[in-house]
């Protein structure tokens, strides 16, 4: 039996790969997207992307057309309704207690202008992770949103972290910074050793077109911040500070994740009678609904 894949087009005109072989259970069934037969980068795509992509991709059908499967286990699949997570925001007296603890900690002390600017700016940990010196307009009292850090498969990209565009083109944006966020910065830039670290700055595929410098942020072994190293110090942080002050019966602070950390940034924003278009605008969001929602 020949398990050569054979080449198909759809009606659209994508090329679809069928095994000859019938489907076993434990084997990937690869598909390749587009009229010049390249590779759909699934592990970039968004839920809505993959289910459009697989509503016209005819595959079970060719495969049936074969004699390769005598019935479609697509036919009649319904995408389940799941509810939205209710989002939650951090509550001011956690914020504090938090935030007292990092600044007096020799261990994490370091951490402290990040959570500075996370907290009274709500951007995302991404565009955080990606600011450089550069983006900073002490005279203007500024900074400007547009870049992110982005994680990639070194066997797909040959690198794990590079820069690339933000979410979306309201993503891009310039955004006032209050006192204490100027006065962090301005004494973390004292501070900082002359930039070192790099990252390679990639466009929508992929393809590098330069590097960055001069990041505001990075770990203790010098490196740019990426998400997952990010929770991991939130999560270090809480349950540090909760250990110590358990002996003295005192009040602990419950785990966070960095998008909650903009969440309450939009709460706070709006208690304090802040304009729901300027909130949007500051977030990046590209309407005030999804900022209210």
């Amino acid at each position: 039996m020949s398990f050569i894949p054979e080449r198909k087009y759809n009606r659209n005109g994508a090329a679809v790969y069928i095994p000859a072989a019938p489907f076993p259970h434990n084997r990937k069934v690869v598909l390749y997207y587009g009229r010049k037969e390249e590779r759909w980068p699934g592990q970039q795509a968004e839920y809505q992307k993959c289910q459009n992509v697989l509503e016209r991709l005819l595959v079970f059908e060719c495969a049936l057309d074969d004699d390769i499967l005598v019935k479609n286990p697509a036919k009649n699949l319904q995408v389940p309704q799941t509810e939205k997570k209710k989002r939650t925001a951090i509550e001011q007296r956690q914020i504090d207690l938090f935030m007292d603890y990092v600044k007096n900690s020799e261990r994490y002390a370091f951490s402290y202008p990040a959570f500075v600017v996370l907290f009274n700016l709500g951007m995302r940990i991404g565009e955080m992770e990606a600011l450089t010196w550069e983006d900073v307009d002490f005279k203007e009292n500024t900074i400007t949103i547009n870049k992110t850090v982005n994680r990639y498969r070194k066997a797909d990209y040959g690198f794990t972290m590079a820069v690339a565009s933000p979410k979306s083109k309201t993503s891009i944006r310039t955004v006032a910074i209050n006192s204490v966020v100027r006065k962090t910065l301005l004494k973390l830039k004292m501070q900082s050793a002359p930039p070192t670290v790099k990252l390679p700055y990639v466009d929508d595929s992929g393809n590098i077109r330069g590097k960055i410098s001069g990041f505001l942020f990075v770990n203790t072994s010098g490196s740019v911040w990426n998400e997952p190293g990010f929770r991991e110090l939130i999560k270090r942080i809480v349950g540090q500070q909760n250990k110590e002050v358990e002996r003295d019966h005192a009040e602990k602070i419950e785990n966070f994740c960095p998008h909650m950390v903009r969440h309450t940034y939009t709460s706070l924003a709006y208690s304090a009678g802040a304009d729901v278009k300027i909130v949007s605008q500051n977030l990046g969001h590209a309407s005030t609904s999804v900022t209210i929602l």
